[in-house]
């Protein structure tokens, strides 16, 4: 004779809705990951240009070549790693992908059209690096995010108006500030939610 399953106790349902929420939170959250890769590769390139300038380098932007392609290389691999431990998809995982979308296509276009914008290219990517930390802040309710992403808005605001040496030092300032300091708060937050959680 085949036992029929017996229905979840209410505390026993709510457990399960708390570890379904905290592994979708997981998930998203392990994005910190990127937040802290991109924030150290920019800061040192910014503050590598700016001492090569300074020492009239004939190759002043090497540090760009070398480490933006590492950066594209490891976040594909994490990425594609990341992914095959995704049991499901939330919608907050769905939107985001979007506004990542969004990001990765305005940035590509502020880059590719530098020539242009000359001196008005690194506020350009401020303005674009703000709006994505602002809105995955946002998506996150994480305030350190949102703060980071105001202060690359302001920061782009004073950028328009310095020469290019200093728009590297105000680029570097705004990724420690944006996503640096906040790539380690949310990795700490994670931290701490993990432990609560197994405890």
């Amino acid at each position: 004779m085949e036992s029929k399953e017996q229905p979840l106790s209410e505390a026993e349902s709510l457990a399960l809705i708390h570890k379904m929420i905290y592994s979708a939170k997981k998930q998203f959250e392990d994005n910190g990951f990127f937040y802290l890769l991109w924030g150290w590769l920019v800061f040192i390139s910014c503050v590598s240009n700016y001492f090569l300038l300074e020492i009239n380098y004939d190759k002043p932007w090497l540090a760009w070549m070398i480490l933006m392609p590492a950066g594209g290389v490891i976040s594909a691999v994490y990425g594609r790693w990341q992914g095959k431990k995704q049991v499901y998809k939330s919608y907050l995982d769905e939107v985001m992908m979007y506004v990542l979308g969004a990001f990765l296509f305005s940035l590509t276009f502020v880059l590719v059209f530098m020539q242009k914008l000359g001196l008005y290219t690194y506020p350009m990517v401020l303005v674009v690096y703000g709006m994505w930390l602002f809105i995955s802040g946002g998506a996150m309710k994480f305030n350190p995010l949102i703060i980071g992403g105001v202060i690359n808005w302001i920061i782009a605001c004073i950028a328009v108006f310095v020469n290019f040496e200093t728009q590297l030092i105000l680029l570097a300032i705004a990724v420690l500030l944006g996503y640096i300091i906040p790539g380690y708060l949310l990795r700490a937050k994670f931290s701490r939610e993990n432990k609560a959680l197994t405890a």
